[in-house]
C-alpha cells in the first residue's frame, strides 16, 4: 500500500462517517448549539468542504476553489469568499440556512476533484511546496495530511452534537460498518 492509497482511506472513512453522522437529523438539529460560542452542524459541514476546496484547488493546484467556478455558493446562498476560518460567535450563529443535500452536493464534487487530483500525484508531487513564500515547506504531502486531521476533529465535533441532542441513537448502518479488530488485538 502506498502513502496515496493511505490518504485516499483516511479521506474516504471520514466521508462516510459524516454521512452517518447527518443522516436523519432535522434541521433544527443541525443548527442546535449547546453554547452560545459552540458550532452547529451546517456550519461544520459547510466549512469542511470549502477547507478541502481551498486546499486542494486554491491551494495546491492554484486554480479557482469549485465553490466560486460552479456557482455553489450562490446556490446555497452563502458568502463567495469565505469559509468559516476565523468566524465570529455572531457569524456562526446567523449563517444563512441551506439545504443540507446541497451542501452535500458540493462536498461531493470537491470530494470528486480532490481524488482525482490526488490520482494524479506522484510520489515526487507529495514533496512539492506550492506557495514556498506564504506557506513555506507546507506540502501538497501536508495538504492531505490536514485534510485528514481537520475532518476528523470537525467529524468529531459533528457526532458529539449529534449525540448531545438524541444520545446513543445511531443509524442501524453505523453497526454494520464498524470495522472489527484484528485477531491479533493485544
Amino acid at each position: 500500500m502506498d502513502a496515496k492509497e493511505l490518504v485516499r482511506m483516511g479521506l474516504t472513512e471520514y466521508w462516510d462517517g459524516l454521512r452517518k453522522a447527518i443522516s436523519g437529523l432535522t434541521a433544527t438539529e443541525r443548527r442546535f448549539q449547546p453554547h452560545t460560542h459552540a458550532n452547529h452542524i451546517d456550519f461544520l459541514v459547510w466549512h469542511m468542504a470549502r477547507d478541502e476546496d481551498g486546499e486542494i484547488q486554491a491551494f495546491a493546484q492554484r486554480t479557482s476553489p469549485i465553490w466560486q467556478r460552479d456557482a455553489w455558493d450562490q446556490r446555497l446562498g452563502l458568502p463567495p469568499e469565505d469559509d468559516g476560518f476565523g468566524y465570529t460567535v455572531e457569524q456562526v450563529a446567523t449563517l444563512p440556512r441551506f439545504d443540507i443535500a446541497d451542501c452535500l452536493a458540493y462536498y461531493e464534487a470537491v470530494r470528486r476533484a480532490t481524488l482525482q487530483y490526488l490520482d494524479a500525484l506522484t510520489p515526487a508531487d507529495l514533496e512539492r511546496c506550492p506557495d514556498p513564500v506564504r506557506r513555506p515547506g507546507y506540502t501538497i504531502g501536508r495538504t492531505f495530511s490536514h485534510l485528514i486531521v481537520e475532518g476528523s476533529q470537525h467529524l468529531g465535533q459533528v457526532a458529539y452534537l449529534r449525540g448531545l441532542q438524541r444520545g446513543l441513537e445511531y443509524p442501524t448502518s453505523w453497526v454494520s460498518a464498524r470495522i472489527p479488530w484484528p485477531d491479533s488485538r493485544p
